[in-house]
């Protein structure tokens, strides 16, 4: 029965219309502004926040589903959302839910035209990063947080952008470690990985296409951070992890950590 719960909870987690049913009701419940800022693949991608801006408030950034095979990144993101909704009411904040319905609904990590889309920041051909782009002109946040996971993960692990000191990073990776084990491996993708912690010195030129992180790094946000879960583990684990490291940016960002 366990397996079977398990099971279902991934599957749902890749139905994208459900996924924009519950974004609805939440932002009808808590008076938030969800609107459609582009349609890409025959679906639209939507944005949600504050229906008013908030002067002097922590300014936060959240996005998943840039993959559509990581789907504890879309489903943590909504829970955690609706949990947290009070403590969001204090933020301005901008939550771009799914940024690949199509990959989503059908498991894949591109796009519908095969494109990874967390290498096309460089670009200025792609539907949805040019609508992303122009979302984000002239916005600047404290932090943004970029969920993700990994086929070839074995723990947690989470990439941070030099940026804003102190750093984040070890204590959100220690929250999350109470869901699941850090990532033991030393070198992830080429990159040092220490105890789940990237962080590099400065920030990588050479990488092949420009993600999101580091795009919002270059003139968006003072710290940018991706956390990625193994995502051969529990899908309910996994989420869990999510929400930590959430509440964590959360926390911090409004002076609570």
């Amino acid at each position: 029965m366990a397996r079977q719960s398990e099971k279902e909870a991934h599957l749902r987690a890749h139905d994208y219309p459900w996924l924009v049913k519950r974004w609805r009701a939440l932002a009808r419940r808590e008076g938030w502004r969800m609107w459609k800022f582009a349609d890409v693949d025959g679906f639209p991608v939507f944005a949600v926040e504050p229906r008013l801006r908030r002067e002097g408030a922590p300014a936060l950034y959240f996005s998943a589903g840039i993959h559509g095979d990581e789907p504890a990144a879309t489903e943590a993101l909504v829970t955690w959302a609706a949990k947290r909704a009070r403590a969001l009411a204090g933020c301005d904040f901008l939550i771009l839910p799914c940024l690949n319905p199509w990959g989503l609904l059908h498991n894949n990590r591109n796009d519908g035209c095969g494109r990874d889309l967390n290498r096309g920041y460089h670009r200025r051909d792609v539907p949805v990063i040019a609508a992303q782009k122009a979302l984000l002109r002239g916005r600047k946040f404290d932090a943004a947080l970029m969920l993700h996971e990994d086929f070839d993960g074995r723990g947690i692990y989470l990439y941070e952008v030099p940026g804003a000191r102190p750093c984040w990073g070890e204590k959100l990776l220690a929250a999350a470690a109470k869901h699941l084990p850090l990532e033991p491996r030393t070198s992830v993708e080429g990159r040092r990985c220490r105890g789940g912690l990237i962080r590099p010195r400065v920030i990588p030129r050479n990488l092949p296409g420009h993600p999101e992180a580091l795009f919002l790094a270059a003139g968006h946000t003072r710290r940018s951070m991706t956390f990625e879960t193994p995502s051969e583990f529990s899908i309910t684990a996994r989420v869990a992890a999510h929400g930590a490291v959430l509440d964590g940016v959360l926390g911090r960002a409004a002076g609570c950590g």
